[in-house]
């Protein structure tokens, strides 16, 4: 039933443009008597095929963390002493 069950969020997912919530209670009313744990699993591994695996997200450091640019967004902010 599981594979049938991300099949289905697939679908929700990717052609009825649904979000995660709204599909978990979808597949509930496809699926009644299936567990909610097994719909939040089955709607995360299907949002994985959809999205595909999502790297972590690149971490920038911050203008104000290097040297060179510190005095100038101190300025640009109006920090004071």
């Amino acid at each position: 039933m599981d594979a049938r069950m991300i099949e289905k969020a697939v679908f929700l997912l990717r052609e009825a443009h649904t979000s995660t919530t709204e599909t978990v209670h979808a597949l509930e009313r496809y699926f009644p008597g299936s567990a909610h744990e097994d719909r939040v699993r089955c709607t995360e591994e299907a949002g994985d095929l959809v999205h595909g695996a999502r790297p972590p997200a690149a971490r920038v450091a911050s203008q104000v963390a290097d040297a060179r640019y510190f005095a100038a967004a101190h300025e640009r902010h109006a920090f004071g002493d």
